[in-house]
């Protein structure tokens, strides 16, 4: 019966291993052109994301403020092997 038991713990907690790891990103741009300036931040953070190895999955959210320039904000979802 202990030997079942650990056998049922170990087929549940496997899976669990398997799952890739899902991190968040940020990247951030800036531009005279708001459409260039977002564009950036979402190619800064993809380009984050690239390089722990993940693939990027989604755009959580992106955010663009006027100053002297277009400031851009674009935040992804990531997912590690």
């Amino acid at each position: 019966m202990k030997t079942r038991s650990c056998a049922i713990v170990l087929a549940l907690l496997l899976p669990l291993h398997a799952v890739a790891a899902t991190i968040t990103v940020s990247g951030h741009g800036q531009s005279y052109d708001p459409g260039i300036a977002l564009e950036d931040a979402r190619a800064d953070a993809v380009g984050k994301c690239s390089a722990q190895g993940g693939t990027p999955v989604e755009e959580v959210y992106n955010h663009m403020t006027r100053a002297n320039l277009w400031l851009a904000d674009s935040i992804w979802r990531c997912e590690l092997p």
